[in-house]
């Protein structure tokens, strides 16, 4: 017997749609069906999802007393972020994975309008001996959102996560991988072999580009003196980057226009910067395991990730400026310079620019790439 799912609720193409899961060989699915015009009233639009999923989905389903956490999760809440628009693939698959390791188990069988406060506390103290404040702050966000949703589609009355928190001493923040600028040289001088890889490396530390930014740069993005970041890819699904504000330009210095030019002459053709054998884009999480990694390996030189390259040149721009801000504006965490609709103004703050340039001499003063 199939659990009771109530059915998710969405406009799309002009008209109302239910979503719910089903079974086929063994594998759960999210399927979805159109229930009428997007103009209808949304009284008589909940009316005809519960006929739908009365008469078609649960059928036979088990539906007796108050909804548990897990059940609500698996028939509420998970296609509810799935069918979202604006969460990202790697944003999905990072809450199944907090469900999944931590909360899962934790709720098993405990109805939403059972679970009090102290659970919470209970359970996020146990856990702060082994795992950082970063990982429980994430544990609590989820199981917070998930009663969120359940308040306000009616399974429960309150949210019992919100005043929850650790009793006790949590471990320190752990430290975060980066790469120096030195380290960075002594990485692309390593891959010396494959241009390709030198200038991946290069654009996550000297133009601060995160891996699925690389991975969706077009020829078309880049002019003479800017690298116009417009996409971004996910879990292998290429959307928007990561935010409204991570569209933006990034100038262009020497260590990254050196390597630019010379893989531009070996690949005159084609949309993608980084292109795979079919013409596509090319997945960096591969590359990286087939190409980078081995490499550096045998140099005896570390790899950190490409998101190192990036908090490298975070610290750099901080020492070399003595402020955040133009690092913030490099990365795309604030910027209203450069829009969607304005890529043609070439533009980021004073600050930024005069920090980018500062990096580029000093690149080119320690011998970095030409």
């Amino acid at each position: 017997m199939g659990r009771y799912q109530e059915g998710y609720l969405r406009k799309r193409f002009g008209a109302w749609h239910v979503s719910y899961y089903i079974t086929e060989n063994g594998r759960r699915k999210l399927k979805s069906h159109r229930l009428c015009d997007d103009q209808q009233k949304k009284s008589h639009v909940k009316q005809l999802r519960d006929e739908y999923m009365r008469d078609h989905v649960n059928i036979g389903a088990a539906n007796a007393g108050p909804m548990g956490v897990v059940a609500f999760w698996d028939a509420v809440y998970l296609p509810f972020i799935e069918s979202a628009d604006n969460l990202k693939p790697a944003t999905i698959h990072g809450y199944k994975q907090v469900w999944n390791q931590h909360l899962k188990s934790h709720f098993g069988s405990v109805n939403l309008s059972d679970y009090k406060t102290h659970m919470m506390s209970g359970f996020l103290t146990g856990l702060a001996k082994t795992l950082r404040p970063r990982t429980l702050n994430s544990i609590k966000w989820l199981a917070s959102a998930i009663f969120a949703h359940a308040v306000a589609s009616g399974h429960c009355e309150t949210n019992p996560i919100r005043d929850a928190k650790v009793l006790g001493k949590t471990l320190g923040h752990g430290d975060t991988k980066s790469y120096t600028l030195e380290e960075m040289e002594n990485v692309i001088t390593a891959l010396v072999d494959n241009i390709a890889a030198q200038l991946v490396m290069a654009l996550s530390f000297f133009a601060g580009i995160r891996k699925g930014e690389i991975w969706g740069l077009q020829w078309s993005d880049v002019d003479s003196d800017f690298i116009h970041v417009r996409r971004a890819f996910s879990r292998g699904v290429v959307g928007a980057p990561k935010s409204k504000k991570s569209v933006r330009s990034v100038p262009i210095i020497q260590p990254v226009r050196g390597l630019l030019m010379l893989w531009r002459a070996k690949n005159p053709d084609g949309v993608w910067v980084f292109t795979n054998s079919e013409g596509g884009a090319l997945n960096l999480d591969q590359f990286a395991r087939e190409v980078i990694r081995p490499a550096l390996r045998k140099a005896k030189i570390a790899w950190k990730g490409f998101h190192a390259g990036r908090r490298g040149l975070g610290s750099e721009l901080r020492s070399l400026t003595g402020n955040s801000t133009a690092a913030r504006d490099v990365f795309g965490h604030t910027t209203t310079r450069v829009t969607e609709e304005h890529y043609e103004e070439h533009r980021l703050p004073e600050n930024a620019l005069k920090g980018m340039k500062l990096l580029e001499a000093k690149a080119i003063t320690n011998g970095g790439s030409q």
